[in-house]
């Protein structure tokens, strides 16, 4: 079991080529258990290569316990298990394409 930071929503993050942002967290139930992941957009616009984006989903694993503690900063605090199984990754990250076609996928 891990201990899990719910994202800060809708706020910029700056890199070094562009920024990113959080847009959405939500839950799904897979194989009767339900797995927390977290929409964002990535983009480039501050490169020497180009501009670009892309829509990315973190999966950070099982839900144990939602948003059971608090941070020193006020974030949320959650209980994971993460995926270890590649079958499971897989049944995952194709039942959220159909959502989010094209989306780069991280199971953390």
């Amino acid at each position: 079991m891990q201990t899990y930071r719910h994202k800060e929503l809708g706020t910029e993050i700056k890199v070094i080529s562009g920024y990113f942002t959080y847009l959405e967290e939500e839950r799904m139930t897979f194989r009767g258990r339900d797995v927390l992941y977290v929409v964002g957009v990535g983009v480039v616009d501050n490169s020497c290569c180009g501009v670009g984006g892309c829509l990315f989903i973190e999966v950070p694993g099982y839900v144990v316990s939602c948003k059971s503690d608090v941070d020193k900063e006020g974030r949320w605090i959650s209980r994971i298990d993460a995926i270890e199984k590649d079958d499971e990754k897989e049944g995952i990250r194709r039942a959220l394409e159909e959502c989010y076609p094209h989306a780069q996928f991280n199971f953390s």
